[in-house]
Order: structure tokens, then sequence, then C-alpha cells
């Protein structure tokens, strides 16, 4: 979770009508995520045929469907372990496809894969932190203020641009920094207590059998 997460709940009330809708006629977070991972891809082409601003456009909505699919995951109680892993991995993909476009079609300066790959240096540390009992962790930064950076450093002329994807990416390294810094959360110890609990208790039944 990032400073901006902290407003998560009031965002999942707002679209919770939305969410309920889309879950009566069947539409499920997977496929949120699919769609918004579509229109990243759009947004890559766009950008890379020199529509840049149209890249942007189809991008922001694409980012607005990552929003809507963890609303309508929580919101129905539909959320699970795969649905999260995809939705994370397709958040950097959908990232990378636009980056990708407007660097080879918009003259955006390549320095913006550095938001990419801090990005996807955040992932990794999630994915270890979710396997270590560290998925709660609190984190200054996440996906709203990068894509903030990655938007403000595209639309801003030179250096200012390479200033803001070198910011966004030192906040994916802060965060993860966090990640692998913290140790394993309340649930994860009370777990590997009661499971060395079991295994002491289950050693002491073999030998007294």
């Amino acid at each position: 979770m990032s400073l901006f997460y902290r407003y998560k709940p009031r965002k999942d009330a707002v679209l919770l009508r939305v969410a309920t809708r889309l879950d009566r006629a069947g539409v499920t977070p997977n496929q949120i995520t699919a769609i918004g991972l579509c229109l990243a891809f759009s947004s890559g082409l766009a950008a890379l045929r020199g529509h840049l601003y149209i890249g942007i456009i189809l991008f922001a909505v694409a980012v607005f469907c990552d929003a809507l699919d963890g609303s309508v995951a929580r919101g129905t109680n539909r959320g699970t372990e795969f649905g999260l892993y995809f939705d994370g991995v397709s958040d950097r993909f959908s990232e990378f496809f636009f980056v990708a476009g407007a660097v080879f079609g918009a003259g955006v300066p390549p320095s913006a894969f550095l938001v990419i790959g801090g990005a996807f240096t955040l992932l990794f540390a999630r994915i270890y932190g979710r396997m270590h009992g560290r998925d709660h962790v609190f984190t200054t930064f996440g996906r709203p203020e990068r894509v903030a950076l990655l938007i403000a450093g595209i639309l801003s002329p030179a250096p200012f641009n390479t200033v803001l994807f070198i910011a966004a990416a030192l906040c994916c390294v802060i965060s993860s920094a966090q990640i692998l810094a913290s140790g394993p959360s309340r649930s994860a110890k009370i777990g590997r207590t009661r499971g060395a609990s079991s295994d002491r208790q289950t050693r002491v039944t073999q030998r007294n059998n």
C-alpha cells in the first residue's frame, strides 16, 4: 500500500454501484484486467504511430480499468490469488507497452524505461514479500505516484522529463526496499508459531508411540 491507497475505501465506495452492475452482468475482475491490458497495448500502438495524446488517453482508460478491477474483486468477494498476480503483472506490461510506443514512435527519451525497470523491481519485491508474509507492508509510493510521474515526464520537455522518470524509478526502489526491510506480518508469525508448535507436538506424539 502507498500514500494514495489510504483513499482506496473511498474509491471502492464510489465504484461500488458500477462493480455491482458488472458483477450482475457476469463480468469478472480478471476480464476487466484483460480489457485494461488490451487498451494499454492499443495506447502503445497509437504512440508508436505518432499519436501520443491518443495513446495517453487510452493509457488513462487502461489505468482506470486497473482501479475498477480491484473494486469489483473486493466489492463482490471474487478476488483470487491468480487475480492478484495477474493484476500486478498486467500493470507492468501495460506500462511497458505504452512507454515502448512513446519512446520508439513519439520521441520520448529512452530514460522512460527506467520507470519500467523500477516497476518490475517493485513487482518482484511484492511477490517476495507475499511469499514471506510481508504482503501488507505500507510503502510510501505505489502505482498512482508512478503513473503520475510517468505521464508528467512524457508531457515535459528535456531535461525535466528524464528527472521525472528517475524520480518515478526511485519511488519504486524506495518502496521495494521498504518491503524487503520489513519483517513478516503478525498473522504470518502466528502461522509459523502454530506450525512449529504442531511440529513439536507431532514429534512428541511419535516419541510416545
